[in-house]
Parts: structure tokens; sequence; C-alpha cells
């Protein structure tokens, strides 16, 4: 299966509502660079902090979706174009973000890092790719 094909499916099990199967395709020595807008983000090792870090990020949402809206795959690296769709538990207001993108590197069929950035200039120039 291509990277892209597992990166795919790992938001397709988040969707689903299946954090688990989102989780298992995480290495469980992953380094996850998270947003710098978003508090408590930051980098995180492992993924015990990782999914430690997204069960205290989900109690904000009632619901929280993410739409990929197209997968670029470099060698182990793929970039994963991305909007959110949120619905906040305690407010009821509904949440739409831009084009964010997350660089997932992929090894051996396990996410062994990814880092996410609000838009994709970044993101894209880092891989070696550009828009």
């Amino acid at each position: 299966m291509s990277a892209a094909d597992l990166v795919r499916r790992g938001y397709e099990a988040w969707n689903r509502g299946d954090v688990e199967a989102a989780i298992e395709f995480l290495d469980p020595d992953i380094r996850w660079e998270g947003y710098t807008h978003i508090p408590e983000s930051g980098t995180l090792n492992g993924r015990e902090e990782v999914k430690t870090w997204l069960a205290r990020f989900l109690e904000a949402w009632e619901e929280l979706d993410i739409e990929v809206t197209e997968l670029i795959e470099n060698g182990d690296q793929v970039v994963a174009l991305v909007r959110f769709h949120a619905l906040g538990k305690e407010s009821g207001v509904e949440v739409e973000s831009g084009v964010d993108a997350h660089v997932w590197t992929v090894r051996d069929e396990k996410g062994v890092a990814v880092k996410l950035y609000q838009g994709t200039r970044e993101a894209l120039e880092g891989t070696g790719l550009s828009t």
C-alpha cells in the first residue's frame, strides 16, 4: 500500500470516529510537531503523548471532521492538504478552517513523523514541492 493510501486511511478512521484505528497508524516513537497556534500543541514524542493530547483537544468539540482535499506523495513523505469542519461542544458554534497542510513521513506502513502547518506554502517548500 502506498504512503498516501495509508495516510488517507488514517484520516478516514478519524472521521468514522475510530480514533484508536487512526492512532494505530502512528509509529510508537512518532515525532508530532503540532500547530504553533493551538495551545499546548508543540512537539510530542511517541504515540502515547499524541493520544493524550488528542483526547484533551477533542474535549472541546462535539464534532470534528477532517476533509482531505489532496494528497501529494514525495518519496516517504506525504503532504495532506486538509480542511477542518467542527462544532463546538459548549458553544454550538460551527467552525471551518482554511486549507492546512500536514506533512507525514511514512516508513514500514507507519507514520513516523508529522508536522502540521497552518496554510500550505511552508509545507510544500519544506518537502521540495512548491505551488
